[in-house]
C-alpha cells in the first residue's frame, strides 16, 4: 500500500525563513526544505492527520507574535504522490565543500574528493542538518581550525548538543577530536544521526544519547548550533558542563541576537574570545573566565 503525503509550503523572506525552519523541524520531526519564495516540508498523511494543520497555524502565530510582524503568517498545501516528494527534495542538495577539507554529499550523489579531503555521507531525512546552511558551515570550519592548532586533538573530548543529523559530531570524528558525545531531546534526531554515523564508519567514535543539558561529565569543546532562545535558557547547564579551560562554541544565532546570548553566558561566568559571521549568522565561542576557573581550582 503506497503512502499518503502532503506537501506544505510557507511563503517567508530570510532570515524568517530559517529560523521557522527550525521550529518545524523540531515540531513535527522532519525535514525542512528553504526555496526561494520560503519554507516547502513534507508530512506523511498516514502520520500526521488532522491535527497537523492546527499545530503549524499555533505554531506560525506564535512565531509572528514573538517577531511582532504586521502580517500573519500562511500557509499551502497539496497531496503528491508517493516517491514524488523525496525526488524533489533531493535536486536541492548537492555536494558542498566546507572549509579547506570537508565535503558533505547525500547518499545519493558522487562526491569529488581528493586525497586530504574529509567526506561526510549524509542522508538527514527528518533531522536538521545538511551543512548548507551558514550555522552548520560555521561549526565545521571552527572545528577544522581547533583540530588544526590542537596538536593532541585525539585527547580532547567534545559534546554536541542538539546534534540534529550529527553532521557536527560526525566532522569532529574526522578530524581526530578523542570522545565525541552527541545528544538531541528529540528521539527521530537519534535514530538519523546514528544511521549516518554508521553510514559514516564511525560508530565507534561518536556516542548518540536522547538527553538533556544536565549530566555529570565534563567537556574540552561543547557546540552547541540551535537558537538563540534555547541557547540563552541553556546557558548555566552549558557553563556547568564545560572544563576549565573548555571552550563552548555557539551557532544558530542571528547578528541582531548576540547580544542577548552574549549576555546569558557572561551571567553563567563565561567571557567571548571570539566571533564569526556569514551572512545574517553568527558564531559564538566562550571560555571561563579566569578569576571563575581559579575559584574552581
Amino acid at each position: 500500500m503506497k503512502k499518503s503525503w502532503l506537501c506544505v509550503e510557507i511563503p517567508c523572506v530570510s532570515p524568517l525563513a530559517d529560523q521557522i525552519a527550525a521550529e518545524i523541524a523540531a515540531a513535527f520531526g522532519v525535514g525542512v526544505e528553504i526555496t526561494d519564495s520560503g519554507i516547502r516540508f513534507y508530512l506523511e498523511g498516514d502520520r500526521f492527520q488532522k491535527d497537523w494543520a492546527d499545530l503549524l497555524d499555533g505554531l506560525l502565530s506564535e512565531f509572528a507574535k514573538w517577531v511582532e510582524l504586521d502580517s500573519p503568517l500562511t500557509f499551502d498545501y497539496h497531496s503528491i504522490a508517493d516517491g514524488d516528494w523525496t525526488d524533489r527534495w533531493k535536486e536541492g542538495f548537492k555536494p558542498l565543500r566546507v572549509g579547506r577539507h570537508f565535503v558533505v554529499s547525500p547518499t545519493w550523489e558522487e562526491a569529488a574528493a581528493g586525497p586530504d579531503d574529509l567526506v561526510i555521507r549524509i542522508d538527514p531525512g527528518r533531522a536538521f542538518g545538511t551543512g548548507h546552511h551558514e550555522t552548520t558551515r560555521l561549526c565545521l570550519e571552527w572545528l577544522e581550525k581547533r583540530a588544526a592548532s590542537e596538536p593532541e586533538i585525539d585527547s580532547c573530548s567534545l559534546l554536541d548538543v542538539g546534534t540534529g543529523s550529527g553532521i557536527l559530531a560526525m566532522g569532529a570524528a574526522l578530524l581526530g577530536f578523542g570522545r565525541i558525545v552527541g545528544i538531541d531531546n528529540d528521539p527521530v534526531a537519534i535514530e538519523v544521526a546514528d544511521a549516518n554515523v554508521r553510514l559514516n564508519g564511525l560508530a565507534g567514535k561518536v556516542q548518540l544519547r536522547l538527553d538533556t543539558v544536565a549530566g555529570p561529565d565534563h567537556f574540552d569543546v561543547i557546540i552547541a548550533n540551535i537558537q538563540a532562545n534555547p541557547l540563552i535558557a541553556m546557558a548555566e547547564g552549558l557553563a556547568k558542563r564545560l572544563k576549565k579551560a573548555g571552550q563552548l562554541v555557539l551557532s544558530g544565532i542571528l547578528v541582531e541576537q548576540k547580544e542577548q546570548v552574549k549576555t546569558a553566558y557572561q551571567t553563567a561566568g563565561l567571557h567571548q574570545i571570539h566571533e564569526k559571521t556569514d551572512g545574517e549568522w553568527c558564531l559564538l565561542v566562550f571560555e571561563r573566565r579566569r578569576e571563575v576557573a581559579q575559584n574552581d581550582e
